[in-house]
């Protein structure tokens, strides 16, 4: 049986801390989950472990050049740098005090989600480009950026974090004069490290820029820009190799983002960026113009006419729903709702449009789709109120002038998935597809959750069989909560639980993308996830079941966000 680095010191006792749970490990330190006496509270503290190398005079020497560095990094304060609560040395053994941050590191957060998007790394990067700024205007040089030491918490904010090993530069504290190598030139992670930590040059923040682009490009691509089988080998090709283009890797890097990353990650200092905000910045500039250029270019044929008809175009409602007692721990535990959570309900203004004396044959197609029916608009079939894209084929959710569109309603480009974004403690944010009523059909849907809500249990689904003003509605929602769970309800002024139960099937690891399957025929429902069956078919008993009215997307609790996208609805005869 092999036992991890550090583990032998679990229920050791450093400063006013138990080492309780070895978190993470590498070769000269260990991470333990701790419970601090003195206040009372939960803790990470990290323990840098004696090298097999290292003499009684090396260690003394490491010990005070670690001390001397974690004092000037103590000082640090800032939002997006993970603060020391207390440093020292006991038993041999230097040791870091740090607040516990339960989100894990971003490098754990991507080896679930896999490459990140555009605007995720945009999201993160400028946390970090912000604390890097913020460090190097005091001195300190990070030396090992990387997404293992960027820590996320419940909402998404990012702490870099092991600033305790930074070098101090001369402009910090540091007594080491000016232009002396560091007998330490090659601390840090030969992944990321520059050419300048390669060689053992004196580094000052630029370092950190390189090593912010490795990131960057690691981050977009799930690998490294350079490979090799040793750390010689790889630092010689930081030191001489140029990088790939990033663009060849995914579709949606331009020529602009790829001269980006290749500025940040030049040879020489001198032609990078000069600070790391500058860099993000020019990478969020690149962003944004390819978002544009996506936005201009994604329309074909058909959206472009229907972009050219007269719209009603004030902002769509933002719906909030009440709130459905919610299925905790147990899935057959019902609660009554709560009257004080009952919605304001939201009017809707159905805008007639009228088209006259119209002769272009893709119009006329358009409409023609509209009236006659090839939408399924038949009896107990699909029936569109307004003009709209209807087709089973066409993925509903580009049709963007009947979905809400605010500042927690938006689409992202290139993906051109939408967002709902819950930020209310007390109600369900929910949008509609404006001007579309379904009867009988079969939907499916894939649904993303990009960010936890605040209580980490996830609640998200469709409506369907709507009314107008929202007093009647259908609800299949899906859960991570206990792996996995999904709740059928109905809502007429009370919420009704007609069907609840577990779904192994469902991804429940943040970031794991769901395709869920509805089909309904009358007062038959059947429910799938990922393509398998979450239940036998379930009849809806009640004295009037619904029979129509319209769709929407649902997202519970507060601060989660959800994407969604590839909607179709084929219509049932």
């Amino acid at each position: 049986m092999t036992t991890s680095r550090g583990q032998h010191l679990i229920g050791k006792v450093l400063g006013s801390c138990v080492l309780e749970k070895l978190l993470g490990y590498g070769g000269s330190s260990a991470v333990f989950l701790a419970q601090q006496r003195q206040p009372e509270r939960k803790v990470a503290v990290k323990v840098f472990l004696p090298r097999a190398a290292m003499d009684a005079r090396m260690q003394r020497e490491f010990y005070r050049r670690f001390l001397r560095e974690a004092d000037a990094a103590s000082k640090l304060d800032h939002p997006s740098i993970l603060p020391i609560y207390s440093y020292g040395e006991q038993d041999g053994l230097p040791y870091i005090v740090m607040p516990y941050m339960p989100g894990g590191t971003l490098g754990e957060y991507m080896a679930q989600r896999g490459p990140l998007s555009l605007e995720e790394v945009q999201w993160y990067l400028e946390q970090v480009a912000a604390a890097l700024d913020y460090a190097h205007e005091h001195g300190c040089v990070h030396c090992d950026v990387k997404p293992a030491n960027m820590l996320l918490d419940d909402e998404g904010h990012l702490m870099l974090s092991d600033f305790g090993i930074a070098r101090v530069t001369q402009t910090g504290e540091s007594d080491r004069p000016a232009g002396v190598k560091s007998s330490e030139a090659l601390v840090g992670t030969p992944d990321y490290i520059s050419p300048e930590q390669a060689l053992g040059r004196p580094l000052d923040g630029r370092s950190d820029v390189y090593s912010l682009g490795i990131t960057l490009f690691y981050l977009l691509a799930k690998q490294f820009p350079f490979k090799a089988d040793s750390t010689l080998a790889l630092a010689l090709l930081h030191v001489h190799e140029p990088p790939p283009s990033l663009a060849l890797l995914r579709a949606d890097v331009t020529p602009a983002i790829d001269r980006v990353i290749h500025k940040a990650l030049a040879k020489e200092p001198e032609g990078r960026f000069q600070t790391a905000s500058a860099f993000i910045k020019a990478f969020a500039e690149a962003v944004a113009a390819a978002r544009q250029e996506a936005t201009a270019t994604n329309y074909d044929g058909q959206a472009k006419v229907l972009a050219s008809l007269p719209r009603d175009l004030s902002e769509a409602q933002r719906v909030f729903m009440p709130y459905k007692p919610v299925i905790k721990v147990k899935p057959v535990a019902i609660y009554k709702a709560d009257s004080a959570r009952i919605m304001r309900f939201a009017g809707i203004a159905l805008l007639l449009l009228l088209l006259v004396g119209t002769t272009s044959f893709a119009v006329r197609a358009i409409v023609a789709q509209i009236l006659d029916g090839r939408a399924g608009a038949t009896a107990g079939a699909q029936t569109s109120i307004v003009t709209g894209i209807n087709s089973p084929e066409v993925d509903q959710l580009s049709n963007r002038t009947n979905w809400p569109l605010s500042s927690t309603f938006f689409y992202d480009s290139p993906q051109n998935h939408y967002h709902i974004l819950n930020k209310s403690e007390k109600n369900v944010a929910l949008a509609f597809y404006t001007d579309h009523q379904y009867s009988n059909f079969r939907l499916n849907i894939t649904i993303q959750e990009v960010r936890n809500a605040t209580d980490g249990a996830g609640y998200y689904g469709v409506v369907f069989r709507s009314a107008a003003d929202q007093t009647h509605y259908y609800l299949f929602e899906v859960s991570r909560e206990m792996g996995g769970q999904y709740a059928f309800w109905l809502y007429d002024g009370q919420w009704k639980s007609i069907a609840t139960g577990p779904a192994p099937m469902l991804q429940a690891n943040p970031g794991k993308s769901n395709t869920l399957t509805i089909e309904a025929n009358k007062n038959i429902f059947t429910f799938q996830i990922n393509g398998q069956p979450v239940h036998a078919p379930i009849t809806d008993t009640s004295s009037a079941p619904l029979t129509t009215g319209q769709i929407g997307l649902y997202v519970e609790d507060d601060g989660a966000e959800v994407a969604f996208w590839h909607l179709f609805i084929d219509p049932l005869s």
